[in-house]
């Protein structure tokens, strides 16, 4: 079976887009783009129009090299904020959003050295959303607990097995606590899983290829456990680590997922009721698509041009056809590509009775 977009559609950002996020920043339902653009300090907010496209960047300024940026609601005012790991200044910059679509200018909340990327959830279990980053220099994970009015406790760290770029939050062990899967640069996957308290379980350690730096959690072999996908940048593969549903993770099996495999994002992209993959490839500026057979195993990629250098991945709907569309920063067009779904629903088949005896 293949998968199909439309011929992608780039709109102008700032310089050195690197970090994406999809949300309703507007609370209109139809979901907007913000980008760090890490060569001139800035996130682009993009809101969409419903259809697939998006209006004209605006642009915010944040400190130094923002490298990721994620949502959430940090004051509890019903509108989406945004927080921004901004990698060359040893803080996160909070933008509190006003719910028409503009933030308010960044507050810095200090952080480690070299924050290189940023995950929003609620850690509690209180409705309230919490902060956890990685940090390109040291071997930890951050936590920022928020205390509802847009502050945030002081950061509690946590060792992890080496500096690690990719972290993810996800419930691993169905407990309904959520937990964290970070991938580090000894190509091992940290798993550290939460209490529900706002704290962590010291990590276990995965292997998982060679020059790992980003993951995606799904169900892909259907049995209702997450299992997690890890890029391999030096090998041209993506790992796929079976979760057993514990909190624990079995050996990697590997996948083709084109040249200089980066970002990942997970969805079913043919509607076929199985996990797929989006991975970009820097290397040759494509994204590639891995169809997954819902047993735990994935399809040759199919690849679809996209801009100069490729970075992260976010899947969303955007025209509001329930099929998952892709956007994607190109760091040095300074550009988002955005691919629009247009994979043919699978029709029903019709059948009809014969004649009555």
């Amino acid at each position: 079976m293949i998968v199909s977009f439309a011929p992608a559609v780039y709109y102008v950002v700032d310089n050195g887009p690197y970090g994406i996020v999809a949300a309703d920043f507007t609370g209109t339902g139809i979901l907007d783009l913000a980008l760090a653009c890490n060569q001139n300090d800035s996130v682009s907010i993009l809101l969409g129009n419903g259809d697939g496209t998006f209006q004209p960047a605006a642009f915010y300024s944040v400190g130094a090299n923002p490298s990721a940026v994620t949502a959430g609601d940090f004051n509890m005012d019903g509108f989406i904020d945004l927080a921004v790991a901004d990698s060359n200044g040893s803080d996160i910059a909070i933008l509190f959003g006003n719910g028409n679509g503009t933030f308010q200018s960044a507050v810095a909340l200090a952080a480690s050295s070299n924050p290189i990327n940023i995950v929003a959830a609620d850690f509690r279990g209180i409705g309230i959303s919490d902060l956890a980053i990685t940090d390109i220099g040291a071997a930890i994970v951050g936590i920022f607990l928020a205390n509802g009015d847009g502050t945030f406790q002081p950061m509690a760290t946590y060792p992890i097995s080496a500096p690690a770029d990719g972290i993810i939050a996800a419930d691993f062990n169905g407990d309904g606590h959520l937990d964290l899967a970070v991938a580090c640069g000894d190509d091992q996957v940290n798993i550290l899983l939460g209490n529900g308290l706002g704290t962590f379980m010291s990590a276990t350690t995965y292997p998982a290829g060679s020059g790992i730096i980003y993951l995606a959690a799904n169900d892909f072999n259907g049995d209702g456990i997450l299992d997690l996908a890890v890029t391999n940048y030096y090998t041209d593969t993506v790992a796929i680590l079976r979760g057993n549903g514990d909190g624990t993770f079995q050996a990697p099996s590997f996948y083709p997922a084109g040249s200089g495999p980066y970002g990942i994002a997970s969805a079913d992209f043919n509607r076929d009721g199985k996990a797929d993959l989006a991975i970009t490839n820097v290397n040759n500026d494509q994204v590639a698509i891995l169809l997954g057979n819902g047993n735990g195993t994935f399809q040759a990629p199919q690849l679809f041009p996209m801009g100069i250098y490729p970075g992260k991945i976010v899947s969303a709907d955007f025209n509001r056809n329930a099929k998952q569309d892709l956007a994607v920063p190109n760091f040095f067009t300074n550009d988002v590509g955005v691919l629009i779904n247009t994979t043919p629903v699978r029709g029903m088949r019709l059948f009809t009775a014969g004649p009555l005896a």
